[in-house]
């Protein structure tokens, strides 16, 4: 949920920006909901991945572009923007030290620690692996998408320039969007807006549709409708209409609960983003951990994300996040490992089925033909 609402609050931004301030942030957050949902019910998880070829091809055009022209512009030019930062704020090329709340370098690496594991249980990234054309299309992503990563170096560029061009900016989620209509005309704002638009629209649609297709289908449809045995098209075709608006209803509810978040505890994007890394990661041991140990069971999985859940809940209320300098999903993380070691280990293990006699096997399958 936390993810869901960095993209409602990001595409907020996008409109606000695109409308020069005309449009207050709650306002175009409630704009992007409905926008975001409309697709999202019309698209379903194919016109996302379309959308997506669109919107990387604009996002990549859009960043390198804004690497060049953003510190030309302002600043003389990148060697000058890097000059200047290492003679005026050298602070920002450190890592945060005793001011930062906690953030120091060991709450960075235990948050990149984190991350690095959680990105590969997303639900974007499990919707991915399910709907792919073949196994190679998964190896070529898993090479080409750690380079797309190395974009993201120029968002915080864009950030940095806009310290020194802004420095009484308050919000700084507004920072890249700020540069953008103060410096480009509007027809070039309007691509890079429509840009940031689909960046948001297309990891909320995948979550959306992943919460929506969990409950509709898995948790509120009861299954698959009629005996597989013995299909019955009446009830099949009734069963999956039914499952498709239990599904779309769910994808609604989600989206009004981001959009009350957006507009009641408007955190800034980065914290947002660190949250719902931070929540995500409950689901490694249910995911990835039962892979691979075939003595792991259900409630165990289950109790381990609960009480990870709740840890990391915790220490977020209460203000405890870093704790002791570690990102507090480390520490929920253990937390969900250990009661689910413990859980498992304090279930009896299944008994194996008694091996058949050859005689008895036979049998058995001349009364299956």
């Amino acid at each position: 949920m936390p993810y869901i609402q960095v993209q409602i609050q990001g595409m907020g931004v996008v409109v606000n920006a695109m409308t020069y301030g005309s449009v207050d942030l709650h306002v175009a957050a409630v704009i992007s909901f409905v926008v975001a949902e409309v697709f999202i019910l019309v698209s379903g998880l194919r016109g996302s991945a379309w959308v997506s070829a669109l919107k990387d091809v604009l996002v990549i055009l859009a960043v390198v572009f804004l690497a060049v022209y953003i510190p030309m512009h302002y600043l003389g030019g990148f060697s000058d923007f890097m000059q200047r930062m290492v003679a005026e704020k050298p602070e920002w090329l450190t890592f945060p030290g005793h001011a930062s709340g906690g953030r120091n370098a060991a709450w960075f690496l235990s948050t990149v620690v984190l991350n690095a594991v959680t990105i590969t249980i997303f639900p974007t990234t499990v919707a991915g692996y399910l709907s792919a054309k073949s196994p190679n299309a998964l190896r070529r992503n898993a090479l080409l998408l750690p380079w797309y990563q190395l974009l993201l170096f120029v968002p915080m560029m864009v950030g940095a320039t806009a310290l020194f061009v802004l420095p009484t900016l308050g919000n700084p989620d507004l920072a890249l969007f700020s540069l953008v209509t103060d410096s480009l005309p509007s027809p070039v704002v309007a691509v890079i807006g429509v840009a940031g638009a689909l960046s948001a629209i297309v990891p909320m649609s995948v979550f959306m549709l992943s919460i929506g297709t969990l409950w509709g289908k898995t948790v509120l449809g009861g299954g698959n409708g009629s005996d597989p045995r013995h299909p019955r098209p009446d009830v099949t075709h009734d069963h999956d209409l039914r499952t498709k608006r239990l599904s779309q209803a769910v994808c609604v509810l989600a989206g009004l609960v981001a959009l009350g978040g957006s507009l009641f505890y408007p955190n800034t994007l980065v914290q947002l983003s660190v949250l719902s890394y931070e929540g995500l990661a409950q689901l490694v041991p249910v995911v990835l951990l039962s892979l691979f140990w075939r003595r792991m069971t259900a409630r165990a999985g289950i109790s381990g994300m609960l009480a990870g859940l709740a840890v990391m809940t915790a220490l977020w209320a209460t203000d405890n996040d870093p704790w002791h300098g570690a990102n507090g999903g480390i520490i929920a993380l253990a937390t969900n490992l250990v009661v689910t070691f413990a859980v498992t280990r304090a279930t009896p293990a299944p008994s194996a089925p008694a091996p058949q006699r050859p005689a008895a096997r036979a049998a058995h399958a001349g009364e299956s033909c």
